[in-house]
């Protein structure tokens, strides 16, 4: 399996998971070969009226049916454990490198007069999403089996709530930098001169409305700062409320499947509301 992108939230849903357990079980090897063995052979048994080669032809037919039908009905939760397993894999290589260069930028916006604090929170933000995940997996690793597919789902959930973190973290570098580009002390600077003035011309009206919506605009970018990161905040308590639950659950109990499903479903509404930020 290949991903030019990183894996989102639709590769973790039952669908996906339906889907490659259906493409994994069809073009597994002993699914194609055998058939495909077995069809020239069945033409050669016609052409020489051979019972044996028509024996090996259907055995090659039945065994690459069989093979389809144990992958698809009865190694359905290998297959997407598997599946699971590769999707966090490449979810962690792709990271790595994008998290060393976010958190230098978020370093860098720390420069950003009037927006210390926003960055300052967003550069903390970074280490507890990744701090809370690691322990959220700790708490599956102690309850599941790594292999399980509800290992596999429950991580695969909150790796996508942090990494709709770690795109909000983004989108505020981006903010944050676009807001240093507005030089504040400038505008209040020319804002006092002008209301000095006893008598305004028309250019003087007119810079000063410009003047005024830059600095409107500048409150506006910081006003989106601030909802990313209560939307951050949301995630990391969601992370933080799944790990508690995983930590009271027990996975023999009856109620144990319900549970299961309400977490995680828990985790991908949050990291819907993340992507839609």
């Amino acid at each position: 399996m290949e991903h030019d992108l990183p894996p989102n939230l639709q590769d973790y849903s039952q669908g996906a998971l339906r889907r490659q357990v259906l493409r994994q079980g069809l073009t597994h090897w002993l699914t194609l070969y055998p058939p495909a063995l077995g069809l020239p052979l069945g033409f050669a048994a016609y052409l020489f009226n051979t019972p044996l080669l028509y024996l090996a032809a259907l055995g090659g037919i039945a065994l690459g049916m069989g093979s389809a039908i144990i992958n698809i009905f009865f190694r359905g939760d290998a297959l997407s454990s598997r599946y699971l397993q590769e999707l966090a894999g490449q979810l962690r290589e792709q990271e790595q490198q994008a998290l060393e260069e976010l958190r230098r930028e978020l370093e860098q916006t720390r420069a950003v007069s009037g927006a210390e604090d926003h960055a300052g929170q967003a550069v903390e933000q970074l280490d507890q999403l990744r701090a809370k995940l690691d322990n959220l997996s700790r708490l599956l690793t102690e309850k599941f089996q790594q292999g399980e597919l509800s290992y596999g789902r429950f991580l695969g959930a909150a790796e996508q709530v942090q990494m709709g973190g770690f795109d909000n973290l983004r989108q505020i570098v981006s903010l944050l930098k676009s807001v240093g580009g507005i030089d504040l002390d400038y505008l209040e600077k020319r804002l006092r001169q002008i209301d000095k003035l006893a008598d305004l011309a028309e250019a003087d009206r007119k810079e000063r409305e410009t003047l005024l919506r830059r600095q409107q605009l500048r409150i506006s970018q910081l006003e989106q700062v601030n909802e990313l990161l209560a939307a951050n905040e949301e995630a990391m308590t969601a992370i933080q409320e799944t790990a508690a639950a995983v930590a009271a659950m027990s996975t023999n109990s009856p109620l144990a499947k319900g549970d299961l499903e309400t977490a995680i479903a828990q985790l991908q509404q949050v990291a819907a509301r993340a992507k839609h930020y």
